[in-house]
């Protein structure tokens, strides 16, 4: 590989001086020589060819000398080590040039047996600066490529990682949600925060039963799979009814369905909810056996009944949770149903005390209620 010199001297005999006592060594392409006359046609190379690795400088030059030239090498970032050249005895320039960072120096008149050795140990530290920045490079280049692997690394796992956050968040609202379809909110909270639910006793809660007419006589009539679609399509459409009115369902058994109002949550307006989403239902039940008997089939017909008073609330069971209710209220509310005439809703006087001034109710007398005696009940219509 030939190492290009740059010669900063204006005395025209030292270019042809140096041609020739490196004739060989530039035949062979192991040295280039450039030359320059003074700093500025120096520095002019310097700026226009990067492939100089060193420079060979006087010290006494016009328009620029060599002590500037060094300052504008540094000035200019430029890596080149410099040789300064002098006269004999002219130590002050000597000093000067090396504090600002000459490499080392060569007397006038120039012995060439000196100034090869000099040139020769100025190429080998050029050398090994070159090796020096060529590692140094390649040192930086693989910290980058490690600093970039691990940063496509952490990318990676970033993703990986919110991926499966949000894997997580799905399968947890998907618990949340499955727990939701059993129990409360407020239970699922108290149930998930502390591992149980205590018992709570409510001083004023309706609670409302509904079941079908001839529900096993008309179950042999039809198969098992549209009864249970049928059973589906009602209970759902009741579900739909009792979250729009805020009302908490507890259970189904068979072809029976239980809710209450006012449970977990207190409420006020208990009764009047409950009354509500019970109108709605015989008329979804009205309206659903008009289309049945339309199409030739057989259709359900319901019995409602509510009553309102105090009952206990709490959790069940450590496999399966269930939340329910128990008290008499819940017994007097399975009464009224049982004592309902198909497609009406019969309240008890306790609800009837609650509701007479917002829905019109027919005052059916006091009933004989199975194991209650008798027991005043009502019929509701609309508001």
């Amino acid at each position: 590989m030939a190492h290009k010199i740059l010669v900063v001297d204006d005395e025209p005999d030292l270019e042809l001086l140096v041609m020739q006592k490196f004739r060989s060594r530039v035949k062979n392409g192991e040295l280039i020589f450039e030359f320059a006359e003074n700093g500025l046609k120096a520095l002019e190379k310097l700026s226009h060819d990067k492939s100089i690795d060193l420079i060979l400088s006087d010290i006494n030059m016009p328009e620029m000398d060599g002590l500037t030239l060094l300052d504008k090498i540094r000035e200019n970032n430029h890596t080149q080590k410099t040789v300064m050249i002098s006269a004999y005895g002219d130590m002050d320039n000597i000093r000067v040039s090396m504090n600002r960072g000459a490499f080392d120096f060569i007397l006038k008149p120039i012995d060439f047996a000196d100034f090869e050795i000099t040139l020769n140990k100025a190429i080998d530290e050029t050398i090994k600066m070159k090796e020096a920045n060529e590692n140094k490079k390649h040192l930086e280049n693989e910290r980058r490529e490690k600093e970039e692997l691990i940063l496509n690394q952490n990318k990676i796992l970033e993703q990986k990682v919110e991926a499966r956050t949000e894997q997580l968040k799905a399968e947890k609202k998907k618990s949340d949600d499955l727990l939701l379809n059993i129990l409360p909110a407020e239970v699922a909270a108290e149930l998930k925060q502390t591992g149980q639910c205590q018992p709570k006793t409510f001083s004023m809660v309706t609670v409302m039963f509904t079941d079908f007419k001839d529900f096993t006589r008309v179950s042999e009539k039809v198969s098992a799979e549209l009864l249970v679609h049928e059973i589906n399509y009602c209970f759902s459409a009741f579900d739909d009814i009792l979250q729009k009115h805020n009302i908490e369902k507890i259970k189904t058994i068979g072809d029976a369905y239980m809710c209450a109002s006012g449970v977990p949550t207190l409420s006020y307006t208990h009764a009047f909810d409950m009354v509500m989403a019970a109108l709605e239902m015989k008329n979804f039940m009205l309206n659903r056996r008009q289309e049945k008997e339309g199409k030739g089939e057989i259709a359900f017909e319901i019995r409602i009944g509510i009553h309102t008073g105090p009952v206990v609330a709490g959790i069940v069971g450590t496999k399966k949770f269930s939340y329910d209710i128990w008290g008499d209220t819940v017994n007097l509310a399975a009464r009224m149903e049982s004592s309902c005439d198909p497609g009406n809703v019969n309240i008890s006087g306790s609800t009837y005390e609650l509701v007479k001034d917002k829905f019109t109710c027919t005052y059916r007398g006091k009933i004989v209620a199975k194991h209650k005696g008798e027991v005043d009940m009502y019929f509701v219509s609309e508001q």
